[in-house]
C-alpha cells in the first residue's frame, strides 16, 4: 500500500530496466500499450553530458512520482535492485518482472542481484510476447484504466458504434498528450488535438467529460490548467 501522503500521478507507472539488453523489448511493446491504454510508462535514462547522480536524482523523482513501479531483474542489473530498492522504502507498489529464457538465465550468472525475492510479486516471461501478455494484463488490471473505461462508458453512452471509437481515440489522446507533465494549459491542451484535425468543440466535449468524470481536471479561470487526476 502507497503511503497517503506521497503525491502521485495517478495513470504513470515507473519502469526500471537493464538500459542495453531489455530496454527495446519494452519499448516495443508500450508503445503498442499507450495506444490501447490511459497509462504512461516513465523509462528514464541517461542523457549526453549527465552524470550519475544528476541521472538518479531525476530516477527518485519519477519513481515518487508514480502509481505503480515495474523493474525486471533480467541479468541482475545493480541499478535496478538499488531503483527498487528505494520504491520499496517510498511504498511505491511494485513488481519484479524476469526473463525465464535460456539465454537471459545464462548471462544473469544465476540469480538476480535483488536479494531476497520471497513474498515478492515476481512475474515471468519468456518471449517478448509472453511479456506483451503480462504487461496487457498489468494495463487492464490497473485502478486508473479502471477508473477510464468507466468514465468513457458514461460519456459516450448512448453513441453509435463509430462513435465510441472515434470517442475513445480523442480521450486516449488527451491523456496522453499530458504524459510526462504535471500540468498543461487547457488552451495549448486543446490547439494541441486542433493540430490532429478534431475540431474545439470535439476536444472541449470529451475535455468536459473526463473532467466530470474525476479522471482528468480543469482549474477554472482565464488561465486554466488540466492534469491526470
Amino acid at each position: 500500500m502507497a503511503s497517503s501522503a506521497r503525491a502521485f500521478t495517478p495513470n504513470q507507472v515507473f519502469v526500471g530496466i537493464p538500459w542495453k539488453n531489455v530496454r527495446p523489448r519494452y519499448e516495443k511493446v508500450i508503445h503498442k500499450l499507450e495506444q490501447k491504454y490511459p497509462l504512461y510508462f516513465a523509462i528514464v535514462g541517461r542523457k549526453d553530458g549527465q552524470d550519475a547522480q544528476e541521472l538518479f536524482e531525476l530516477i527518485k523523482l519519477g519513481i515518487a512520482a508514480s502509481s505503480y513501479a515495474i523493474f525486471d531483474a533480467t541479468g541482475g542489473n545493480a541499478n535496478v535492485s538499488l531503483e527498487y530498492g528505494y520504491a520499496e522504502g517510498m511504498e511505491v507498489p511494485r513488481a519484479i518482472f524476469l526473463s525465464s529464457h535460456k539465454a537471459a538465465q545464462k548471462d544473469s550468472a544465476g540469480s538476480p542481484i535483488i536479494s531476497d525475492l520471497g513474498g515478492k510479486r515476481r512475474i515471468h516471461y519468456k518471449t517478448q510476447g509472453k511479456l506483451a501478455v503480462e504487461l496487457d494484463k498489468f494495463c487492464r488490471e490497473h485502478d486508473y484504466t479502471k477508473r477510464f473505461e468507466k468514465a468513457l462508458r458514461g460519456a459516450l453512452k448512448g453513441k453509435s458504434k463509430g462513435a465510441k471509437k472515434s470517442g475513445r481515440a480523442l480521450a486516449l489522446k488527451i491523456v496522453h498528450a499530458l504524459d510526462g507533465k504535471a500540468k498543461m494549459r487547457r488552451a495549448e491542451l486543446v490547439q494541441h488535438l486542433q493540430a490532429q484535425e478534431y475540431t474545439e468543440h470535439e476536444a472541449e466535449a470529451i475535455l468536459t467529460k473526463l473532467h466530470q468524470a474525476g479522471v482528468l481536471k480543469c482549474t477554472v479561470g482565464k488561465y486554466s490548467e488540466a492534469y491526470v487526476a
